[in-house]
């Protein structure tokens, strides 16, 4: 299990607003993180998925999809915020996040 420090949940945080900003089309500071990515910022599941295939690569990680698509279905994706903590806790427990 990898440990989340400050300076990996702001990177983390900086990588997943950057990258809502630049593919919903508005400026970064528009997004907050009580913003709902789909409702409010217009985003889809495809965003996540390239997300993930980003900070896997970013942080050398190896997930399945499908474990992640697991894990979501318990704890949905309802804010920015929540976007952010999954993403901290697939940096964490990788595949083994189906199990939390």
């Amino acid at each position: 299990m990898r440990e989340i420090t400050a300076e990996i949940r702001a990177e983390i945080q900086d990588m997943i607003l950057d990258y809502y900003a630049e593919e919903c089309e508005i400026d970064r500071e528009e997004i907050s993180m009580d913003s709902d990515p789909q409702d409010d910022l217009g985003g889809d599941s495809l965003m996540f998925v390239e997300l993930i295939e980003m900070a896997s690569e970013k942080y050398d990680m190896d997930v399945k999809l499908q474990s992640v698509g697991k894990y979501l279905l318990k704890a949905p994706l309802n804010t920015m915020n929540d976007v952010v903590d999954v993403f901290c806790k697939i940096y964490q427990y990788g595949n083994e996040i189906i199990n939390l």
